[in-house]
């Protein structure tokens, strides 16, 4: 068995990329087409490997020439990522031959869209200089469920036209290298966000990621500030975007936005029937969002919602919900927004986050505790039947 993570891109057609990315015993192939070019460069694996790598503390090889630059920024991306997750990540070392990837000229800057709030608050933000969305399936879609996918797709096909933007079209099956680890889509996402990036290195010389986090908000995770910078490549910069404003301010920005009123799209159900369910606390929060935006009634890609209603029917018991709760309230406040109905509904919802929270943590203790109980007596099992 290897004990190096091997990373060896695959030769394919010029509108696809792949990889087989092998440890172990394990090999998983990665395959991936778009409705452009895609320069399947050794660099762009660089970042998905490094991140199985260290979650395995594995050394790391890469059949083919990195990009300098790319290379050298792997140590701060290390010692970021070990700093915030010590359990899970350890530094490792890259064997890897180098080079200087060509920057081309006339391309142009892309920008990740998935139709959501932080999304289309990066285009709208950005709109003069953004050239090209990037709609990724296989991310936040899974590839399986074609019916969502192609309803999906229309309405960001649309969207894309009427922002009068080209949307480059991309499938893979990365994700599936990541689930099942210590790390996950949490930090695998970004590192896949990341390596798109620089697959599309012939048409973009800027990828914006749009932030999944305010300021006010950050913590580790896939997609950060610090953290997006330092996969950028010789002739792609990869940046995140977004980090001014709250949830509530992008509301305030997009709700200009006709595009963004029809087609936007933030459930995270992935219903075949419905873009957005109107029940999970992402609908939920985005119409709140909307409501002190004073924008409830012109958004009409959410199904009407009543959140003093909506609000005792959300589960609560992550910091994640509570936080938005928290920013929604603030928001109100700040702005002067006289709304005693919903103000008093987000007041009760923190009240019962904090039990909901409290409760969740109790049951995840008492099954870890039974875990950790079996795993004692699995050891002392195993030191008697060897006495």
């Amino acid at each position: 068995m290897s004990s190096v993570v091997t990373v060896r891109p695959r030769a394919g057609g010029p509108n696809e990329a792949g990889a087989e990315v092998s440890w172990g015993s394990e090999t998983f192939v990665v395959e991936e087409s778009a409705n452009v070019s895609l320069y399947n460069s050794a660099t762009a694996w660089l970042a998905p490997g490094l991140a199985i790598a260290m979650e395995h503390a594995m050394p790391l090889r890469i059949d083919g020439e990195v990009d300098a630059q790319a290379l050298s920024t792997t140590g701060p991306a290390q010692d970021l990522l070990v700093s915030w997750w010590p359990e899970k990540m350890t530094r490792i070392s890259i064997d890897a031959p180098t080079t200087t990837e060509p920057a081309r000229d006339g391309r142009g800057v892309g920008c990740f869209f998935s139709g959501g709030v932080d999304s289309f608050y990066s285009v709208v933000a950005n709109q003069s200089e953004i050239t090209h969305l990037v709609f990724v399936h296989g991310f936040d879609i899974f590839l399986n469920n074609q019916k969502y996918y192609e309803r999906t797709l229309a309405d960001l096909r649309r969207a894309a036209a009427d922002l009068g933007k080209e949307l480059i079209e991309v499938r893979t099956n990365i994700r599936h290298l990541y689930e099942g680890y210590r790390g996950g889509w949490d930090l695998g996402h970004g590192v896949a966000l990341a390596h798109v990036a620089l697959l599309l290195s012939e048409h973009l010389h800027t990828v914006l990621v749009p932030a999944s986090h305010a300021e006010s908000n950050l913590e580790p995770y896939g997609t950060h500030p610090e953290l997006d910078p330092l996969w950028s490549s010789s002739a792609t910069s990869v940046v995140y975007d977004g980090l001014e404003a709250t949830r509530v301010m992008k509301a305030q920005l997009i709700k200009n936005s006709d595009a963004a009123m029809r087609n936007l799209r933030v459930c995270w159900w992935n219903r075949t029937d419905r873009k957005n369910c109107g029940e999970c606390e992402k609908c939920v929060r985005t119409a709140i969002n909307m409501r002190i935006a004073g924008a409830g009634d012109r958004c009409t890609a959410l199904p009407a919602i009543d959140p003093v209603r909506a609000l005792p029917r959300v589960v609560l018991d992550e910091e994640s919900g509570l936080f938005f709760v928290r920013e929604n309230l603030d928001a109100m406040r700040a702005a002067g927004v006289h709304d005693p109905e919903l103000e008093a509904a987000l007041e009760q919802a923190l009240q019962r986050g904090a039990v909901d929270k409290l409760r969740a943590q109790f049951w995840q203790g008492l099954v870890v505790g039974k875990v950790l109980s079996m795993s004692l007596r699995e050891r002392l099992a195993e030191r008697l039947q060897r006495a």
